[in-house]
């Protein structure tokens, strides 16, 4: 450890801890806003019909926290130190995560409005693209925090996180075209990118075994 200085050394099993519960918290929050409309409404069958786009927007971003936080704790065991730069990218992250129970309830509440798609999508752009930097800030300096795994892994996380972010960039503007197109690019677009750098990640494993 003689290459990181005593005042930029991050104790990761603390941040770990910290960042288990932040997505732990995070994840019941969506459920508050999962609840019948108040007004409106004259019978239950009205009432569950009403739930429908909460309850859709609830699992999009359930999902969401919940593949980010798989990915995180699968991609953060290659990380071996940590400095006050990758805390900070950190801690943008999870203010992020936070804010996806807020931007949840704007959809459920306002499913058909543009201006409310584009708050999810904005709010799960910034998200991505902070953990675009986390890993981009990793893989170039990769002999410092990263010293057991494969550089070439490290880019592969970099670049998908950085695909993802476009893709949530394209999904603000789809929002304002039509915020049904934006639903369903918010559960293609981060699928499709997860299969395609799986299979980078295959591809750099066959090869490396041959």
């Amino acid at each position: 450890m003689s290459n990181i200085t005593s005042s930029n050394y991050v104790n990761l099993e603390r941040l770990t801890f910290l960042i288990d519960g932040v997505f732990a918290i995070t994840m019941t929050l969506l459920v508050l806003e999962l609840r019948p409309p108040e007004e409106g409404v004259t019978n239950l069958s009205e009432s569950l019909h009403g739930m429908l786009p909460r309850l859709y927007i609830y699992f999009i971003a359930f999902y969401s926290i919940a593949n980010y936080w798989v990915v995180h704790q699968r991609m953060f065991r290659h990380i071996t130190s940590a400095d006050s730069v990758m805390l900070w990218l950190t801690m943008l992250g999870l203010l992020f995560i936070t804010l996806i129970p807020v931007s949840t309830a704007i959809v459920g509440r306002f499913p058909g409005e543009k201006i409310a798609a584009a708050c999810f999508s904005v709010n799960c752009f910034l998200q991505a693209l902070t953990n675009w930097g986390f890993w981009f800030y990793v893989e170039d300096r990769a002999s410092q925090f990263a010293i057991h795994s494969e550089p070439r892994i490290l880019k592969i996380t970099t670049q998908v996180w950085f695909v993802i972010s476009i893709g949530w960039l394209l999904s603000i503007g789809f929002s304002f075209l039509n915020p049904f197109i934006a639903y369903l690019s918010w559960v293609l677009w981060p699928n499709l990118v997860a299969i395609w750098g799986k299979r980078q990640r295959q591809q750099l494993i066959n090869v490396r075994d041959q």
